[in-house]
């Protein structure tokens, strides 16, 4: 044990001696008794107390560290501080008490940190914040709170905070945002709510917020957005509102913010787009709609997003398209409508977009593609990567595809006479009619993805698949070691190729035959090794006989030579 806090206390000096040099020190796994014997302290500007054993810091604990910038104290089950626990870090810029156990805030200092700009109390176990809670942090600009277990927020407890800019509140167990919970927090400029039990939003909630640029709010329960109405979010930029339950847009909802650039509403229960549903909203440039029930887009929708670059309305219910969508989003750039019931396009639905570069329409019901020869002449078709798998296409002009940068057509219901026309000659590298499907080989007892063509043959009323394994052939040849004789190879399903595909003249005649051989073997087999065993056996006899009559012959001199001797 002597031994043990003789090196202990070597090793704290000899980071003591680094940290005069570099006025930096980390400490892993320390006790009190060790940071009470550290020298030179005065000079360190950065303290970090990684998995210590300090369940509690004692008053003035830090008074020493007059010129300290930065200290964390982590993993440190620390469950409590004492009032005057920071006194004399009156330069202190940075605090870090993540991932502990401690269960309120409070000033643990005497004297006012007028320094501290950065607070970190996440992963902890605050369950309140009371008023004034932060009175002696007057200049923080950024503070977390994640990962807590916060249900209530009184209504000063931000009070005094006139330039905190970053405030992260996701991961806790917030219910409602009252009127005046961020009220005094002029400079505020992102606010993370995300994954909490929010469901409802006072109306004035952010009046005084009126620099907020980001607000996160998904992974909540969301029904209403009339908060939004708010002045205070004029210059709001980044608004998610992803994964709640929210219903419907009423009638201008998003006129307050007009610098919003960034909209996520996936994950929604929303089941229509009207036409005054985004209306202030001229400088949005991305937005998500993905994964909720809309069957109904009108007209108009879109008119009010000039800029809008990005547009997603995946895993919807459409079944049609307005044909004006699009005319005034001429700065689109990518359009995503996979997995909804579209049956068609209109003509000129994409006529305007001269900066489109992807359009997802996989998953679908689209029979035909006409619509792709009337794109925007000023188009640059080699930019452009479309997807049109999962569809119910039959037949398509090919000559048409072959400028785009790729066609992804996998899985669709190509009519095989077409296919097979087509497929004479080897068709663009720029279009993708394959996909994998799994299957058991000869070659690998694993399920193997081997990529193939499915066609549909109206004629015979089946579906025709043309599998190419030669790719995975050679993976397998590749991947083994063994020196195996060509001629022991078993014959393999060969590569698909065009424009001839070989097929197997194995017949079930031959099949039998070769089963009537394999029983005249199996038995001539058993025959001959009934006979071995019989030959065995009797020579095991003839054996045994010969040993028996050995013995008696010995037997029988030795008691003739027993008999001389008496």
């Amino acid at each position: 044990m002597g031994q043990r806090r003789l090196f202990l206390r070597l090793l704290v000096a000899l980071l003591c001696c680094v940290a005069s040099r570099s006025h930096s020190l980390q400490l892993t796994n320390c006790n009190v008794s060790e940071l009470s014997t550290l020298n030179n302290v005065e000079s360190l500007t950065s303290l970090s107390l990684l998995h210590c054993n300090l369940p509690q810091v004692r008053a003035n604990l830090f008074q020493g560290y007059a010129q300290l910038l930065r200290l964390e104290l982590s993993h440190c089950s620390l469950t409590d501080l004492a009032k005057s626990a920071l006194n004399g870090l009156q330069r202190l810029r940075r605090l870090s008490l993540a991932h502990n156990n401690i269960s309120e805030i409070k000033s643990w200092s005497e004297e006012t940190l007028a320094g501290l700009s950065a607070l970190d109390a996440s992963h902890n176990r605050i369950v309140q914040l009371a008023a004034l809670s932060f009175a002696a942090y007057p200049q923080l600009q950024e503070l977390n709170l994640g990962h807590n277990l916060i249900t209530k927020l009184e209504p000063d407890a931000f009070h005094g905070l006139q330039h905190l800019k970053q405030l992260q509140l996701q991961e806790n167990r917030l219910q409602q945002i009252d009127g005046k919970c961020f009220h005094g927090l002029p400079r505020l400029h992102s606010l993370a709510l995300q994954h909490n039990q929010i469901n409802h939003v006072a109306v004035a909630a952010f009046e005084s917020n009126t620099h907020l640029r980001s607000l996160r709010l998904e992974f909540n329960q969301v029904s209403n957005m009339q908060f939004l109405q708010d002045p205070g979010l004029s210059r709001l930029v980044l608004l998610n509102l992803s994964r709640n339950a929210l219903s419907n847009l009423a009638p201008l909802t998003f006129s307050q913010n007009v610098e919003l650039q960034y909209l996520d509403l996936s994950f929604n229960q929303l089941r229509q787009l009207d036409n005054d549903s985004f209306i202030g909203l001229d400088l949005l440039e991305h937005i998500n709609v993905s994964h909720n029930n809309v069957d109904e887009i009108h007209g108009d929708c879109l008119e009010p997003l000039s800029t809008l670059q990005q547009l997603d309305l995946g895993y919807n219910q459409l079944s049609s398209l307005p044909d004006q969508l699009f005319q005034t989003t001429t700065q689109l750039r990518s359009i995503d409508l996979t997995h909804n019931k579209l049956e068609k396009l209109p003509l000129h639905l994409l006529s305007q977009l001269i900066h489109l570069n992807r359009l997802n329409l996989a998953e679908n019901r689209l029979d035909n593609a006409a619509w792709l020869q009337h794109l925007a002449a000023a188009l640059n078709r080699l930019a452009l990567r479309i997807d049109l798998s999962s569809n119910h296409i039959r037949s398509l002009n090919l000559s048409s595809l072959a400028l785009f940068e790729h066609v992804y057509l996998a899985d669709n219901r190509w009519d095989c006479m077409w296919l097979t026309r087509n497929m004479l000659r080897t068709p663009p590298a720029t279009l993708s009619f394959d996909r994998s499907w799994p299957m058991l080989s000869a070659w690998s007892e694993d399920l193997m993805n081997v990529r193939g063509i499915d066609c549909f043959d109206g004629e015979q009323n089946r579906s025709i698949v043309l599998l190419d394994v030669g790719i995975a052939r050679q993976q397998q040849s590749k991947s083994c070691n063994c020196e195996v004789n060509g001629d022991d190879i078993s014959p393999l399903t060969p590569p698909l190729t065009w424009p001839k595909i070989r097929t197997d003249r194995f017949d079930s005649r031959s099949v039998i035959i070769w089963m009537l051989v394999a029983i005249a073997l199996a038995f001539s087999g058993l025959r001959w090794g009934q006979r071995f065993m019989d030959r065995k056996e009797v020579t095991k006899k003839l054996q045994k006989a010969n040993d028996e009559q050995a013995n008696k012959v010995d037997e029988e001199a030795q008691r003739l030579r027993n008999g001389r001797e008496r």
